[in-house]
């Protein structure tokens, strides 16, 4: 089963297959997308905040949590801001690509 991905502030489209990480979706659809750390929950540049669908994620895991926090402070925490190279998907999603600040 296959699901879709919407990066909506670059206007593209990718598809997932169901428990796929976003990050290798992203990455095997042609998107570019930064993962200083090779997709491995040490950094934050694969960041993503979900628009729509978030009941078609896995739920954060420690590890996400704790690098989130480490990184990005507490208030990235309140769900919507995840890890792409964490994140799996179950159903059709909306994401963007956050702001640095």
């Amino acid at each position: 089963m296959t699901h879709t991905i919407e990066v909506v502030d670059r206007n593209e489209k990718v598809e997932a297959e169901d428990g796929q990480d976003v990050l290798n979706a992203l990455l095997e659809g042609g998107v570019d997308w930064m993962h200083a750390c090779g997709g491995f929950c040490n950094c934050t540049t694969c960041r993503i905040k979900i628009e729509e669908g978030s009941e078609n994620i896995s739920d954060m895991e420690k590890d996400e949590k704790n690098t989130l926090r480490r990184f990005q402070g507490e208030e990235v925490l309140d769900g919507s801001f995840r890890l792409s190279c964490q994140v799996k998907v179950y159903g059709d999603i909306k994401i963007s690509e956050p702001e640095w600040y």
